[in-house]
């Protein structure tokens, strides 16, 4: 450990201490033990952050280069959206639990502590928006730097583009689990992919950050548990070193070791009752889905046994009353658990009632599949094109609007990056290119768990697939057009 990297972080880890105790409530004593393992992250974060940019000031410089270009437009994202506060209600709720310094699991302890540990940083409520800027620039940096240095300053710049879509500009803000998510998992690949380009052996160290990164990426969301799977196999397809049997053998064994660590906190030391907790867990699901079924066809008399049982937790008038009051607006949420005048969980149901709810529910999927798959198309699409293309009211402003109402309708088109998905899928196949190849199959796991799992119809759940196809679009167009540089160059010489 040098020690003109750790003595920076240690002064900045110690000056935190003296803004905590006004800033989080020690309310029980398991809160005492979130606080030092978040301590403990923060300090290594520092240390490792200090190192950096100690160490490796040239490419360091050159990342900050390309995010200050990016922070220019985001200064204005940031006045006009900053005043606003957290963008949802989750986002204020989860603050409320950081400074409880709670382990909050609905969405993740990862979340609240990815809260703690920002707001230890900068005591005050933006602060994990503050944090997220700075992962959206740093990703952003790094994804240009690479870019630049391996396709020429003039394309390399291409890179940039995805990082300007308005709905990656809208997010700048939000906090929540998939802005940072989305994130992560981009700069995961962009890592993968320009080391397969420039065939680089990754060091040890990178390697184990790499492995964190994955296992932070699998527990962090439940759909992101294909990356269990998916994760060594692109390894070994990026880095020759892992192709040797022993070598990929201890990756799989640390990489394995590393996910039952973080889940830890989430589902303890030894997972118990966990069927019982991803029971609940889905219990927005099971409402959302039931709720939308019954208006898309469900047979009530083939399921009349099955509906009597859901019927012990959820009033079925009531169901009916909204769906047929407001239809498709129920694609949006799972508006019959809270939606005023139409809540429709009965009073005093039991954990029986709630268990044969679960029941009669699953089984009515299972037997109704083309209802089921009718009602997540439906989801899907309800998400896949939120915004409506306007209509000409003529003059000049008239025209302004139908265009801005245009982009704004193409940017949010999520079926636009799911046919692009299967072309890379198509192209990685008739090219026999093993990366892009796992990287899209990954990415279709990642659509099918968030189309069969997703509790309410959010453009968000897919921006992973959105950002990631779209920076990979252009990274792939950068290679083209530095490949015919190359070849026109070639042949201009041998003239």
């Amino acid at each position: 450990m040098k020690l003109k990297s750790f003595l920076p972080a240690l002064l900045i880890w110690g000056i935190t201490f003296f803004t905590d105790p006004g800033f989080f409530e020690f309310s029980q004593e398991s809160s005492r033990m979130t606080y030092i393992c978040c301590r403990v992250i923060l300090l290594v974060l520092l240390f490792f952050l200090n190192r950096a940019v100690l160490e490796n000031t040239g490419d360091t410089c050159k990342i900050l280069k390309y995010a200050g270009i990016y922070f220019i437009p985001l200064i204005f994202v940031l006045i006009f959206k900053l005043p606003q506060g957290f963008l949802s209600n989750d986002e204020r709720l989860i603050f409320e639990e950081a400074v409880k310094l709670s382990e909050y699991t609905w969405f993740s302890y990862l979340t609240t502590w990815y809260y703690i540990i920002s707001l230890m940083l900068i005591p005050a409520w933006a602060g994990p928006i503050v944090i997220k800027v700075l992962i959206q620039l740093f990703v952003c940096g790094y994804t240009v730097k690479r870019s630049v240095s391996h396709f020429g300053p003039k394309t390399g710049l291409i890179a940039y583009i995805p990082f300007f879509f308005f709905p990656v500009l809208a997010y700048t803000t939000s906090a929540h689990r998939i802005p940072v998510y989305f994130l992560l998992y981009a700069f995961m690949y962009v890592k993968l992919f320009f080391d397969m380009l420039e065939q680089k052996e990754i060091a040890m160290p990178a390697v184990f950050w790499m492995m964190l990164l994955a296992a932070l990426l699998t527990q962090w969301r439940t759909e992101g548990i294909y990356l269990a799977g998916l994760f060594p196999i692109v390894m070994a397809v990026v880095y020759p070193q892992f192709r040797n049997v022993r070598r990929a053998g201890v990756l799989i064994l640390c990489f394995f070791l590393l996910q039952y660590l973080i889940s830890i906190p989430q589902n303890g030391v030894i997972p118990g009752r966990m069927g019982d907790k991803a029971n609940n867990r889905m219990a927005p699901f099971y409402a959302y889905t039931i709720t939308n079924m019954m208006r898309n066809g469900l047979d009530r008399q083939k399921n009349a046994e099955d509906l009597e049982k859901v019927g012990r937790y959820l009033d079925l008038d009531t169901v009916d009353r909204i769906n047929e009051d407001l239809g498709n607006i129920n694609y949006e949420d799972v508006l019959i658990l809270y939606y005023p005048g139409y809540t429709g969980v009965k009073e005093d149901v039991t954990p029986e009632d709630y268990s044969a709810y679960t029941s009669g529910c699953m089984n009515i999927f299972k037997n109704n599949p083309e209802v089921f798959l009718r009602t997540r198309m439906g989801a899907f699409n309800y998400a896949a094109l939120p915004y409506k293309i306007g209509t000409d009211e003529g003059g000049i402003k008239g025209i302004l609007k139908l265009l801005f109402s245009a982009l704004k309708a193409g940017f949010y088109n999520l079926y636009i990056p799911c046919v692009l998905l299967l072309v890379l899928i198509l192209l990685s196949l008739i090219r026999k290119n093993a990366f892009f190849f796992f990287m899209s199959a990954g990415l279709v796991c990642h659509y099918v768990i968030v189309f069969v799992l997703a509790p309410a119809s959010y453009f968000k759940y897919y921006f992973p697939i959105y950002f990631t196809v779209y920076l990979f679009v252009f990274l792939l167009a950068a290679n083209k057009i530095k490949g015919a540089e190359t070849k026109k160059m070639y042949e201009t010489a041998t003239v």
